[in-house]
């Protein structure tokens, strides 16, 4: 009875050990903790600017946090967290094998199937939930007065990559949703090489907020060219064949269409990076430098300070944008502007572009949650504990309780399962 109750103790100890260590590691990467919301320029933050946690999203902190860290990775480090998840998972495994065989236990392979199954099943659903659910999320509030917090680049289900998929219910009241949840005053509708989702909003609704701005993304000369302001539809072969033909889009953009020209990454990064002197020359009018699509997200820390150095040097605005289609639920970055009078005008959208067209490099301030980067140097199979720990590092102390609630409330579920099982009999 005594050996049976010894071997009942060392199994059902296990998830209390396991619940104390992660208590130690939690309050750990809280001695490094990073502030939650950073401008990329350096400059510093307004003092009472903070997020607001939804209480849904505190109460179930590990996983929105989770959903949020794998959203903001790039798409190399998605493919580097699944490598990284079946090692976790398989090392996990033989180290119960392991144990199991130092206790003279039959190790059943067989079992290893159901469990297997199981887990993928598991980790499927988790991130279709995060892909689909267009649940509550973090908002940015604690803005000036006549701040404006605006998303200049998104899409609906107008757009080729948007309408046919999962997301085709998107349309411009559901990207209203989406940027209100997440603390927008305004969004600029930039669908693929068309103007339609802007131009179905009725007009009595384009002043309800969050206001939805026009704009479009075209796609040009391997180049994605974001153009804020009403455009209209607009032919794209005169600026596709050369990159003088997409230089000269950056002049037009201005003086034919009344529209401002904006180089989105990645396309500029990949295609033009030694080219952007010239795209200054020719009249671009601002870069993105945060961009939350996972291929966006490749731009190296270094590289995005050199764009930010070539904008401040030729006195043109910078943005942070979601790029959203639809999928998940986690904003990346705001632009803030400030647009005196905004509240009561009728043509806010007109106030925000003469803003953004006579501010230059001041115009507009990025804020940015961190977030794990390509090039954070750190071993790549580490990438799903550099999203745990990046979240615990830059997460509230609310949403850090919530953790360690978690941790401790599975851990005395588990205890009291192995108790309300009978003792397995004492070897002879």
């Amino acid at each position: 009875m005594i050996a049976s109750e010894g071997q009942n103790s060392r199994g059902w100890n296990t998830p209390r050990r396991i619940a104390i260590a992660l208590t130690v590691t939690i309050l750990l990467a809280r001695l490094f903790a990073i502030p939650p919301l950073t401008d990329p320029t350096g400059a510093p933050l307004a003092p009472q600017m903070h997020l607001v946690t939804p209480l849904l999203y505190l109460i179930a902190a590990p996983v929105f946090t989770l959903w949020d860290g794998i959203t903001m990775l790039s798409m190399s480090l998605l493919h580097d967290l699944l490598w990284g998840l079946a090692v976790l998972y398989f090392v996990s495994r033989l180290v119960v094998w392991l144990a199991a065989w130092r206790r003279s236990r039959k190790v059943r392979l067989l079992r290893e199937i159901p469990l297997l199954a199981g887990a993928l099943v598991l980790f499927a659903l988790f991130l279709l939930a995060g892909a689909l659910w267009h649940r509550p999320m973090v908002s940015l509030a604690g803005t000036g007065p006549d701040d404006m917090i605006v998303d200049f680049h998104s899409h609906t289900n107008v757009s080729h990559d948007v309408k046919g998929t999962l997301m085709s219910g998107f349309d411009a009241e559901a990207n209203r949703r989406w940027h209100g949840r997440a603390g927008f005053d305004a969004a600029f509708i930039t669908d693929h090489n068309t103007m339609a989702g802007w131009q179905a909003i009725p007009a009595a609704r384009r002043l309800t907020r969050p206001l939805l701005c026009p704009g479009i993304e075209l796609s040009v000369q391997a180049a994605h060219i974001v153009l804020l302001g009403d455009t209209a539809e607009i032919a794209r072969a005169p600026y596709s064949g050369s990159l003088d033909s997409l230089l000269t889009l950056f002049g037009d953009a201005s003086t034919r269409f009344g529209a401002i020209a904006i180089a989105s990454i990645p396309e500029y990064e990949l295609h033009y990076w030694g080219d952007l002197d010239r795209f200054v020359a020719a009249g671009i009018g601002g870069f993105e430098v945060s961009n939350a699509a996972p291929k966006a997200n490749e731009l190296s820390i270094v590289r995005r300070d050199s764009v930010i150095a070539l904008a401040r040097r030729s006195n043109l605005p910078i943005l942070g944008v979601t790029d959203t289609h639809g999928w998940g639920a986690t904003p990346q970055a705001w632009s803030l502007v400030s647009v005196p009078g905004w509240k009561g005008s009728r043509d806010p959208c007109g106030l925000l572009l003469a803003r953004l067209r006579d501010g230059g490099f001041s115009a507009v301030q990025v804020v940015e949650r961190p977030r794990v980067r390509p090039d954070d140097h750190l071993p790549r199979l580490l990438t799903p504990l550099s999203v745990i720990w990046n979240a615990w590092r830059s997460e509230s102390w609310p949403a850090t309780l919530s953790w360690l609630i978690w941790a401790w409330a599975l851990s005395l579920c588990i205890e009291r399962l192995h108790k309300s099982r009978p003792a397995a009999p004492a070897p002879r």
